[in-house]
């Protein structure tokens, strides 16, 4: 064969190659780049979504464009499933933007990029403590997130958008590890156990099926447990009256969300999540627990100082002992039992998190606190109470065998 011939049928094999390659991977659509309408048993999970979530929420959010914009970080991603019934058909479509990792700054972004296409009647944030001990992405800069945003964090068109699209259009398509997570994308569809990141923002954690199936919820909660207690114990307490830079970058990017709202009416419910007792256990061992109740009395000054009233920001506190955060963990060992509400210490489950809406949009129950600068001193010691109850009965049981 001669030379240019065989360039030629080179050229063409390449070519042939490169479009099915484009074609199979837009079908699949193993990062939710495209948005490609899914096929159940094949590629309705997206078991390595999480892995690009950069793409995947916020592809998925320009396309959605919700009427309510879930936001947080992996606690919310997890914990608020934008499915629930708890949600009225008037406020719907609803998209779960919280980022695992992530932090307040990341919230403020993705409510920018959300107002760029449509803008939210309601938002849910949740607040974690853990923002204000470690060191955070400044608001600021070229992150992988403000690169594909539509608009920067000022508002301004974002100028980098267009590049930063068509770098995950290839890199969805026509890289290998596209192409390997296609290939375990169709692999990987188990409905029980394959992990995925809904069409709609929600993380179910059906992964962790897997971890409890092996060891059970102790062998979970104490790993969990392990590692929350190494990362912990290098953090320093935040003085909220002589604030570090982290401090004050979180005050920063919450109070231009908060603004953001208010500019644009749109309900904002503020919530601090349900951690599990053992978590709250684990702040007063290290000393935090003090911190912990300043963070809260900082969080609700914020507000107050935000808004002319309390009608369009709400603080709800749902951390504390009662009976969702004191779930019992079964015995080492027990691979049968199944807790209702938590996966971890540190993650609760959507079913848990059917409450928390429940509150934050109905109102019907007494799950959570309103927290407001009037009552914040009365709401820090109900919960100090529920501590020491909770103790004494617990020191009860060990006592009883």
């Amino acid at each position: 064969m001669r030379a240019p011939a065989y360039l030629m049928m080179m050229a063409g094999t390449i070519i042939v190659l490169a479009v099915a390659t484009v074609v199979f991977t837009i079908f699949v659509d193993p990062y939710r780049m495209f948005g490609t309408p899914t096929v159940q048993g094949w590629t309705e999970l997206k078991p390595r979504a999480a892995e690009q979530a950069g793409i995947a929420k916020t592809y998925q959010l320009e396309r959605v464009a919700p009427k309510t914009l879930l936001l947080g970080n992996s606690r919310t991603e997890i914990g608020l499933d934008p499915m629930s019934v708890q949600f009225p058909a008037e406020q719907r479509a609803v998209f779960n933007a919280a980022y695992a990792g992530r932090n307040v700054c990341t919230s403020f972004l993705m409510l920018r990029d959300a107002i760029a296409v449509r803008i939210p009647e309601r938002i849910i944030l949740g607040m974690d403590f853990q923002d204000v001990l470690t060191v955070s992405r400044a608001l600021s800069g070229p992150s992988d997130i403000a690169r594909r945003l539509l608009v920067d964090p000022a508002g301004r068109p974002n100028p980098v958008r267009e590049q930063q699209v068509w770098k995950d259009r290839v890199a969805a398509t026509l890289t290998i590890d596209a192409l390997g997570d296609s290939i375990r994308t169709l692999l990987d569809q188990n409905p029980v156990r394959s992990g995925t990141i809904t069409a709609l923002g929600f993380n179910p954690l059906h992964e962790y099926r897997e971890f409890v199936a092996r060891g059970g919820y102790y062998s979970l909660f104490s790993a969990k447990k392990s590692a929350y207690r190494k990362q912990y114990a290098a953090y320093a307490m935040p003085d909220f009256a002589h604030p570090s830079p982290t401090v004050m970058l979180m005050d920063r990017c919450f109070s231009e969300l908060a603004k953001l709202a208010v500019q644009h009416h749109i309900q904002l419910a503020v919530y601090i999540h349900p951690y599990h007792a053992d978590f709250l256990d684990m702040l007063n061992d290290f000393g935090l627990w003090e911190s912990f109740e300043d963070w809260k009395r900082h969080l609700a000054a914020q507000v107050a100082g935000l808004q002319p009233d309390e009608t369009e920001i709400q603080v709800i506190d749902f951390s504390g002992y009662n009976d969702f955060t004191t779930e019992a963990v079964p015995n080492p060992g027990d691979t049968k039992s199944e807790m209702r509400w938590y996966w971890e210490p540190g993650h609760y489950k959507s079913a848990l998190g059917e409450h928390i809406l429940e509150r934050i949009i109905d109102g019907r129950t007494q799950f959570g606190r309103v927290l407001t600068v009037a009552n914040i001193e009365s709401a820090l010691a109900e919960i100090r109470e529920e501590r020491e109850r909770f103790v004494r009965l617990s020191r009860a049981r060990v006592a009883g065998g």
